[in-house]
């Protein structure tokens, strides 16, 4: 055991012994460099203060003059270039400006395009309005009403005719194929067609008589006036009314125009423009007053100065307000000096 101890004694003792030996060279190495970085360092400062304190050359005085006419254009150059930058930037805030007058310009058009396209569109409207209106008006109108019921009555007129002859025709076919000894279908075919089709042909006969009966009813008589003498002048007669109940058309009310309406786009232009021109007048109003204000001669209490109150106006009044505020001038100058 005490073997083993001794053993790794000497073990450590030879490691220290060996780094020793390696590093008293490097430490002593080390001193070396730096004394020497000192000295170095102590010598450029002497050779500095040695240069400081003895004459500039004039190659230095030279290099310094260049140096600085360097310097100097670099900050002409400089200059210029924020200069220059300025200006564009000058002009791309006119720029800017321009454009923003430009695009109010095109919103005021546009502004003015749609007030133009809403009035046109409102004046289409009342127009449609109106036309539908007449058109409603002329379709409930009788005259109207009865040549629409007279055209449908010709149509189917000759609808009928058309299937009669057609009828007449599948008769007379009917008859020869029953003389042939074929069957009788179109012989009895025609003969129930041509009974509709003149049913329906005496329906419309009586249809037109009831229609034609109350108008030759309202057709009143007018008698022959007796020939006017040569003197006196013919007066021209009233025309003659078919139906006295049917007056013909009757004029119908207007619509309102948009400009009455509340809340329309039309009342508000006209509201902007009765208030713009409100303020026109309001203001050549206070130009008018202020002209004849500076017109106007000068009154004369205005012009005359006024008097000065006499120190003296006031003697023998004794009043308590003057006597507190005379004591406190007093006061106050004594305080100030």
């Amino acid at each position: 055991m005490g073997g083993q101890m001794l053993g790794g004694g000497v073990i450590i003792a030879v490691a220290v012994l060996l780094w020793i030996v390696y590093l008293l060279p490097t430490w002593y190495s080390r001193m070396r460099y730096n004394a020497s970085e000192r000295n170095a360092v102590r010598l450029s400062q002497a050779l500095r203060v040695l240069a400081e304190t003895s004459e500039t050359p004039a190659e230095i005085h030279v290099e310094l003059s260049a140096r600085e006419a360097r310097a100097q254009e670099r900050l002409v150059q400089r200059m210029r270039a924020e200069e220059e930058r300025l200006r564009a930037e000058q002009d791309r805030i006119a720029l800017e400006r321009k454009r923003l007058e430009v695009q109010a310009d095109v919103d005021r058009s546009r502004e003015e395009a749609a007030l133009e396209l809403e009035r046109r569109r409102a004046e289409l409207a009342a127009e449609a309005d109106r036309r539908r209106r007449a058109l409603d008006a002329a379709r409930r109108d009788p005259a109207v009403r009865r040549a629409r019921q007279a055209r449908a009555r010709r149509a189917l007129r000759l609808a009928a005719t058309g299937t009669l002859l057609a009828s007449l025709a599948a008769i007379a076919y009917g008859a020869t194929a029953l003389a042939q000894g074929g069957a009788g279908w179109w012989l009895a075919g025609g003969a129930v067609t041509a009974l509709v089709a003149l049913q329906a042909l005496a329906r419309m006969a009586a249809v037109a008589r009831r229609t034609r009966r109350p108008a030759a009813q309202a057709v009143t008589r007018v008698p022959e006036a007796a020939p006017a003498p040569a003197s006196v002048p013919a007066h021209r007669t009233a025309p003659v009314l078919l139906d006295a109940q049917d007056r013909g058309w009757t004029p119908r009310s207007l619509p309102a125009p948009l400009v009455s309406v509340s809340g329309s786009r039309a009342a508000v232009v006209l509201a902007e423009a009765r208030a713009q021109e409100a303020l026109r007048a309001a203001a050549r109003e206070e130009g008018l007053r202020a002209q004849a204000a500076a017109s106007a001669p000068v009154s004369i209490a205005t012009a005359r100065p006024a008097a000065e109150r006499s120190r003296y106006a006031g003697m023998g009044v004794v009043d308590d307000a003057e006597i507190e505020a005379h004591v406190r001038q007093l006061l106050a100058r004594r305080a100030a000096s």
